[in-house]
């Protein structure tokens, strides 16, 4: 690029009287009117360098290579579990990757990696692109084992991704998060896993987990929580499905067909809990500690068999609370319990038990049925369910009320107990204020 370097006189009309301003040591060209051209392709190309900077670059000089190694590590998985194993232990070596996963591709695991986990436990930030693969257990394997394990310190994110058929003989079929791991899930499938808590994630003490947009379907637990199982950590659910999942077993019992908190807190939004089934207590949810949130939510047709028989406070067709384990708050908002029922057992909708507190916030619990007391809410002893806003209809019970059973305390503040049969709360221990029979 060439610039003027005289001085511009009143006799040398050609050339400006003032020359432009250097910026950053590099004059500007001028066209041949002496007009400022504005040099697009060098800035396009400053661009395209800076963008290529972020990629590694090899500097052969005699025989030493200098190696720029990009901010963000990114490595293409090939089809293979072997690749993908050691993309995984090379993240965990490195500090962490993304890995992008071969489009639609099954990567059918026939052998654990180590001890009960597919892939290596991951202990480092690892992001996973799934571009629509599988992660499987192959049903020709002879061996127990889950699909992924995150361990103290580790963050696992996933989207677009299938995980399905893993079985260990301990906690967690799909994802195991170990105390201090984290879990980030946006957009997964996890389906068709078992285990003997957590069918399909299983949240240790001092876990977290953030799921979003993820469906959590046909899973088994072979005591407690079919889909999720949480004795401590701390779950964010949003915009997911928990579907069609089953927990405990007609000789043990067992406990949240969908989900099941032990302890920890639990946040629940939009999300649609339906089809689930308990073989004792909570069919959608069993709550037995810890904080508990369920905002602008659907749950529906989930069952507590309420087997074996004989067992004490069995039910909560749609939920049971209680503080079991730990202290507990449950607190519905804006939600619909719907056509769940407690099949040998009391709470069609909703048992609330062992002091448990209960708040129930413009929400509705309609036609649920207990086999018992109770098809829409059970309020057990010592326990207090504040109703605010809220409806209760259309439930039914073998035994009445059909509506709202109450033994503990009831307040209610402008809401609806109506159309529940055989009665809407008599006979009750304690009244049921507002409730007419």
């Amino acid at each position: 690029m060439d610039s003027p370097t005289g001085s511009a006189t009143q006799s040398d009309p050609g050339r400006p009287l003032h020359r432009p301003r250097v910026l950053g040591g590099h004059r500007p060209a001028l066209s041949p009117s002496g007009a400022l051209v504005r040099h697009l392709r060098i800035r396009a190309s400053r661009r395209a360098l800076a963008t290529r900077t972020v990629l590694s670059i090899a500097i052969t000089v005699g025989v030493t290579t200098v190696v720029a190694t990009p901010a963000h590590a990114q490595t293409f998985v090939g089809c293979s579990t072997a690749e993908l194993n050691t993309a995984i232990t090379n993240a965990n070596a490195n500090g962490g990757d993304t890995l992008f996963l071969s489009p639609g591709c099954d990567y059918d695991y026939t052998a654990a990696f180590s001890g009960e986990d597919a892939t290596p436990t991951v202990t480092s930030p690892i992001t996973i692109i799934g571009n629509g693969a599988t992660i499987q257990r192959d049903p020709a394997a002879t061996n127990a084992f889950r699909l992924f394990d995150i361990g103290n310190g580790g963050k696992l994110a996933a989207g677009g991704l299938t995980i399905k058929g893993g079985n260990p003989t301990g906690d967690g079929g799909g994802i195991l998060v170990e105390s201090g791991g984290t879990l980030n899930a946006n957009g997964l499938s996890i389906s068709g896993n078992t285990a003997n808590r957590g069918g399909g994630v299983e949240l240790n003490s001092g876990s977290t987990a953030t799921i979003r947009a993820t469906s959590i379907d046909g899973n088994t637990a072979g005591l407690a929580g079919g889909g999720i199982d949480n004795p401590g950590g701390s779950l964010t659910l949003n915009l997911s499905k928990l579907t069609n999942n089953t927990a405990g077993t007609p000789a043990v019992g067992g406990g949240g067909g969908g989900y099941d908190q032990d302890d920890g807190t639990g946040v629940i939004t939009a999300t649609i809990i339906s089809g689930n089934t308990s073989a004792f207590a909570g069919g959608g949810i069993d709550h037995d500690g810890g904080p508990l949130t369920v905002s602008a939510s659907t749950i529906a047709n989930n069952r507590a068999l309420g087997v074996p028989t004989g067992s004490n406070h069995p039910g909560g067709g749609g939920i049971w609370t209680g503080a079991f384990n730990a202290s507990e708050t449950t607190t519905i908002n804006g939600t619909l319990i719907t056509g769940n029922s407690a099949t040998s057992g009391d709470g069609g909708g909703i048992r609330n038990e062992f002091s448990g507190g209960l708040s129930l916030n413009a929400s509705t619990l309609i036609n649920n049925t207990a086999g018992d007391q109770a098809g829409g809410l059970y309020n057990g002893v010592s326990s207090t369910a504040h109703l605010n806003m809220s409806t209760i209809t259309k439930n039914s019970s073998g035994t009445a009320p059909g509506g709202v059973y109450n033994a503990g305390t009831v307040t209610n503040t402008l809401s609806a107990i109506i159309a529940n049969p055989p009665t809407n709360c008599t006979p009750s221990p304690n009244p049921v204020p507002g409730c007419i029979n």
